[in-house]
C-alpha cells in the first residue's frame, strides 16, 4: 500500500514540475503580448514597469527577452528618449543567431529607422528597407505598410513626387476596406508630411486633423498628441491662425491627462510659434520661461535653437540691441549667424535681416536680404512646381502599386475607378465624421474663452478620485466683479476679447492636469486635485492676483484694473454634493461684492 502511495506522489511530483515552466512561459508570452503595440503606437504607459519585472527574471528565454527588450524600445521612443532606445535596439540585432524573421526582430530594426527618421538621418533609409524586405502585407502588416509610407515619403529620390503621392492614395485605397482607424490615421499623416514638404501646408493641416480626428478612436497617451502637433504647424504656417489657437487649446485639454515631458515641451512649443507668427509678443515673452523649463525636460537642441531665436524676436521689438547683438556672437561668424536647421525657413531669414538693420550693419544687412531673397524665388518656384503636380489629373493618371509594377491597360483603368470612388467615399465618411466631432467639441468649449464650459468642467470635477493621504481637492470660483465697467471703458465691441484676455492668464498660470473653465458670465473655475491644502491656496492666490495684473497696460483710456473676488472650497475626500457647494461659493462670493 505504502509502495502504491510513494509511486503515486512521485508521478504527481513529476506532472507538477513538467507543468510549472509551461505556466511560467506562457506568462511571460502573455506580458509580451500584452506590451506589444502597432508600429504606428505607443503601448500602454502603464504596463512599463510590468515589462521591467519580467526582463529581471533570469528564467525567461533568450527569444523571450529578445521579444520583451524590442517592446521596450518602443517605450522609450515614444518616452522620447531616443538616444537610450537607438543604444538598446543596436546592441539588441547585433546578437548571433537572432531570428531576423520574427516580429520582435522586423520591429525593432523599423524601431531605429524611426529613430533615425527623427533625426533627420539618411541612415533611416537603409532600416526602412530593410523592415519593409522582412515583412508583408499578411505577415507583420502594420509594420510592412509603416515602413513602405516612410520610403515613399522620405526614400523614393528617383520618382517625382506625383508617383510618390499616388503610391501613398493607393495604400489608402488598399487599407480603406479593413475600417482600421489606427492604420488610416498613419496613412494620412504620412500624406500630410509629403504635402508639407512641397510647401502646401493647408493640404498638410487637412490631412494632418483628419489622421488625428481618427487616431483618438484607438491611440493612448502621448500619441493622442504626435499627430495634432503636426497640425498646429501646418495650421500656423498656412496662416489659419484661428483655428491653430483652438487646436492648441484642444492639445491643452488633452494634455492636462497626459502631461509628458514631451507632450508638455510641444505645448509649450506651440503656444511659443503661435504667438511668434501672430507679433505679440507681450504673450511670447510671458509663455518663453515655460517653454525653456519644458526644453530642459527633453534636451532638445533643435527647442533651444527656437527658444534662443524667439527670445531675442522679443529683444527685437523692446530694441534690446545688447541682447541682439549677444544673440548674434554665439554662432559662428562664417555661418553668416544662421544656424543650419533655419537656412530655409523664411521667416528666421526675415528675423535675421531685421536683426543687422536694427544694429545698423548695412554690409550684413545686404548679405541677409541676398540670401532671403534667394530662398524666396526658390520657395516661390518649389510651389509652382508642387502646384502643377498636385492636379487630380496628374494625381490618378500616376496611381502604381507598392512594388512598382506595371499592370494591363484595362486593369488599371479599372484600379483608378475603384481608386476615385474609394477616395470619394472615404472623403465623405471623413467629412461627417469630422463635422460630428466639431459639434461635440462645441458643446464642451466655450466659444468666447476657448475654455471648457461650465457643464463640461463640472463634470470632470464630479469624476475626479478622493485624493491621497494629507491631500485635497482644491477649487476655486474667480468672480470678475467690476467686468461690466471695463467692457464700458474699453467699448462693448472689446468683451470678447478681454474676456480671452482674462482666459489666457488663467491658462498661463495653470499647470497641465488642472481643470478650468468658464463657469458663468463674469465667473471661472479651476480644480486643483492631489495638491496639499497650504499649497492650494496660495496657489489659488497667486491665480488671483496674475488675473488683477491683466489689463495693467496696452490699453488707450486711462488706467483699466480687473478687480476679481475668489471663493475657495477644499476637501480631503471624493467631492458628492458638488452642485450645493458651487452654489455656497457663489452666493459666499455675492454676499462680498454687496
Amino acid at each position: 500500500m505504502y509502495s502504491k502511495l510513494r509511486a503515486l506522489m512521485t508521478a504527481l511530483t513529476l506532472f507538477v514540475l513538467s507543468v510549472m515552466p509551461a505556466s511560467a512561459a506562457n506568462t511571460v508570452d502573455d506580458v509580451i503580448n500584452k506590451v506589444r503595440a502597432p508600429a504606428y503606437d505607443c503601448p500602454d504607459s502603464a504596463l512599463f514597469d510590468e515589462l521591467e519585472t519580467t526582463l529581471s527574471d533570469e528564467s525567461i528565454t533568450a527569444e523571450q527577452r529578445f521579444s520583451l527588450l524590442s517592446a521596450k524600445g518602443q517605450f522609450l521612443i515614444c518616452r522620447g528618449d531616443y538616444e537610450s532606445a537607438l543604444t538598446m535596439l543596436k546592441s539588441l540585432i547585433a546578437q548571433e543567431d537572432v531570428d531576423d524573421t520574427s516580429y520582435a526582430y522586423v520591429s525593432a530594426i523599423n524601431q531605429i529607422g524611426f529613430i533615425y527618421d527623427a533625426q533627420e538621418s539618411p541612415e533611416r533609409c537603409q532600416y526602412y528597407r530593410q523592415a519593409r524586405s522582412l515583412s508583408s502585407p499578411e505577415r507583420h502588416s502594420d509594420i510592412f505598410t509603416f515602413a513602405s509610407l516612410s520610403i515613399i515619403t522620405y526614400c523614393s529620390e528617383s520618382s517625382t513626387t506625383g508617383e510618390r503621392l499616388g503610391k501613398m492614395f493607393t495604400v489608402l485605397e488598399q487599407n480603406a476596406a479593413s475600417g482600421n482607424p489606427g492604420v488610416l490615421a498613419h496613412i494620412h499623416n504620412a500624406i500630410g508630411l509629403l504635402y508639407g514638404s512641397l510647401g502646401q501646408h493647408a493640404l498638410a493641416a487637412e490631412q494632418y486633423i483628419k489622421a488625428h480626428e481618427m487616431g483618438l478612436k484607438v491611440y493612448e497617451g502621448s500619441n493622442k498628441l504626435s499627430i495634432l502637433i503636426s497640425a498646429i504647424v501646418s495650421l500656423i504656417s498656412s496662416g489659419q491662425t484661428e483655428e491653430a489657437y483652438r487646436r492648441i487649446m484642444e492639445y491643452g485639454a488633452l494634455n492636462r491627462e497626459i502631461n509628458t515631458p514631451l507632450t508638455n515641451y510641444h505645448y509649450h512649443y506651440a503656444l511659443s510659434y503661435y504667438y511668434r507668427k501672430t507679433r505679440d509678443f507681450d504673450q511670447l515673452a510671458a509663455t518663453l520661461p515655460d517653454f525653456k523649463t519644458a526644453i530642459s525636460a527633453v534636451s532638445s537642441s533643435f527647442g533651444l535653437l527656437m527658444y534662443n531665436w524667439h527670445e531675442t524676436e522679443v529683444c527685437l521689438y523692446h530694441h534690446d540691441l545688447t541682447c541682439v547683438q549677444n544673440y548674434i556672437d554665439s554662432f559662428n561668424k562664417g555661418d553668416n549667424y544662421i544656424p543650419p536647421r533655419f537656412r530655409t525657413n523664411l521667416d528666421y531669414l526675415s528675423f535675421n535681416l531685421a536683426m543687422y538693420l536694427a544694429l545698423g550693419d548695412i554690409e550684413k544687412a545686404r548679405i541677409a536680404n541676398e540670401v532671403f531673397a534667394a530662398e524666396a524665388e526658390n520657395k516661390r518656384i518649389q510651389q509652382q512646381n508642387s502646384a502643377n503636380i498636385l492636379s487630380a489629373a496628374n494625381l490618378y493618371n500616376r496611381i502604381y502599386d507598392l512594388e512598382g509594377e506595371i499592370i494591363e491597360a484595362k486593369q488599371e483603368r479599372k484600379q483608378i475607378l475603384a481608386i476615385v470612388t474609394g477616395i470619394f467615399l472615404i472623403t465623405a465618411a471623413l467629412a461627417a465624421y469630422v463635422l460630428r466631432k466639431k459639434f461635440l467639441a462645441s458643446k464642451a468649449i466655450d466659444p468666447v474663452t476657448q475654455l471648457l464650459n461650465a457643464d463640461t468642467a463640472i463634470s470632470r470635477i464630479n469624476r475626479l478620485n478622493a485624493p491621497g493621504k494629507n491631500r485635497a481637492i482644491a477649487i476655486a470660483i474667480f468672480d470678475i466683479s467690476n467686468l461690466r465697467e471695463i467692457i464700458r471703458l474699453l467699448g462693448s465691441t472689446k468683451a470678447d476679447s478681454v474676456l480671452r484676455k482674462l482666459a489666457q492668464t488663467l491658462q498661463l498660470t495653470t499647470r497641465g492636469n488642472d481643470i478650468l473653465g468658464r463657469f458663468g458670465t463674469e465667473q471661472f473655475i479651476m480644480c486643483l486635485h492631489n495638491i496639499e491644502e497650504r499649497s492650494a491656496r496660495s496657489y489659488f492666490e497667486r491665480v488671483q492676483t496674475a488675473l488683477d495684473n491683466t489689463l495693467d497696460s496696452g490699453t488707450k483710456t486711462g488706467n483699466v484694473a480687473v478687480e476679481s473676488s475668489m471663493s475657495v472650497f477644499v476637501s480631503h475626500e471624493k467631492i458628492t454634493d458638488l452642485s450645493d457647494i458651487l452654489d455656497e461659493m457663489v452666493m459666499s462670493i455675492d454676499m462680498e461684492n454687496r
